[in-house]
């Protein structure tokens, strides 16, 4: 906010395109307020670069206003621009609003691209590893069950009836059991191979790639986001920031194991898991006998 000082010429651009198409769709001030619940005095103050709306503020304004394509995308291009190449969301998505943030660029992409290179992706994450990864900082079991639900719901981009392109690249070491439940990990790898058939799932030996996670959305309207997940935030790159994470896919596509290998190595991990399984029941079992038999179980 600068109420104090001149609005910066990019500022009165951006404040005369949203107050152009206001007076395009015959919106006053009063009404759009309304429509968005904003009050009118800050939607003036927007249009007269006194103060910088959101990114978000900006999108609803033109949804409101019924703005779309090649007007809508060049408006949003100068927002992003004003307010920088990224921003960051706060908190883990846990939070209602980062959530919201990450599941509407899926919705609106045209074609998604992930490397997980520690955790299975989480579009492809079943309930049971959901909540593993959740629930060491969530022990409120309602909460939790919310945001298992939320991440389990994201999935529809991969196999709803308007399914995205899509890519995902795991990394080998996402495979390792580092979650210590060997069960749930065997019937996760089990379920990449499942759907294998139709999603293109490949994985990656670790040590080849060092990016960290991240999520590449190819939007609609041609413009490209890439979101960065970390243990507390998220950072949003658009533009420049995130023109470099194309060299980084084409990276992953050369180290990547084909399609087939990929599901061979799944193969190869489900049925070490299997046998983890298998042992740990077995000794399960011969403690309970000697429990039964009175003996010391440890023993």
């Amino acid at each position: 906010m600068r109420d104090s000082e001149m609005p910066a010429p990019y500022d009165r651009v951006l404040g005369t395109a949203l107050r152009n198409a206001r007076i395009e769709a015959s919106f006053g001030l009063g009404e759009l307020g309304r429509w968005l619940g904003v009050d009118p005095a800050l939607l003036s103050s927007w249009e007269l670069g006194q103060r910088m709306p959101t990114l978000e503020d900006v999108a609803g304004v033109l949804g409101a206003l019924g703005v779309v394509g090649e007007k809508k995308a060049r408006i949003m291009a100068l927002a992003r621009e004003l307010a920088g190449s990224s921003w960051v969301m706060r908190g883990s998505q846990a939070d209602t609003a980062h959530y919201a943030m990450v599941a509407g660029h899926e919705r609106t992409a045209e074609s998604v691209t992930v490397w997980a290179p520690l955790q299975i992706p989480e579009l492809l994450q079943i309930p049971d590893y959901a909540r593993l990864v959740f629930g060491p900082g969530l022990r409120d079991k309602e909460i939790l069950e919310q945001v298992v639900e939320n991440r389990l719901s994201r999935n529809e981009i991969l196999f709803g009836a308007e399914a995205v392109e899509a890519q995902l690249f795991v990394g080998t070491e996402a495979l390792r059991n580092h979650l210590g439940d060997a069960e749930v990990m065997l019937r996760q790898v089990r379920y990449l191979m499942e759907v294998s058939q139709t999603v293109k799932i490949r994985l990656v030996p670790s040590p080849a790639v060092s990016e960290d996670a991240f999520s590449r959305y190819r939007q609609r309207d041609e413009t490209e986001v890439v979101y960065c997940p970390h243990h507390r935030a998220g950072v949003f790159l658009v533009g420049r920031q995130a023109a470099p994470y194309a060299g980084t896919i084409e990276r992953l596509a050369e180290s990547a194991l084909s399609r087939t290998d990929s599901l061979h190595s799944l193969s190869a991990a489900a049925a070490g898991f299997a046998e983890e399984v298998k042992t740990q029941r077995l000794a399960n079992e011969a403690g309970l006998t000697r429990l039964l038999a009175g003996e010391d179980p440890a023993g």
